[in-house]
């Protein structure tokens, strides 16, 4: 036996009707913040590795410039 496009539908009616409209949104709206924070933060190990690896990176060991 299958899953087919109806069953998909009557699971995702009964979903709305148990959770209502407001739960669902905010449901989503939380998803795509952790899939944001997720990227951004994967992106940011990402660029940590290649500015090292150019001989960038932290600003920390460098005196402050006072001009």
């Amino acid at each position: 036996m299958t899953f087919g496009l109806l069953e998909f539908g009557i699971l995702l009616f009964v979903i709305f009707l148990v959770l209502g409209p407001k739960r669902i949104t905010a449901m989503f709206k939380a998803l795509g913040r952790g899939a944001k924070d997720f990227t951004t933060e994967f992106g940011k190990d990402k660029k940590d590795k290649k500015d090292k690896m150019l001989g960038g990176g932290d600003d920390e060991d460098e005196p402050p410039n006072n001009t």
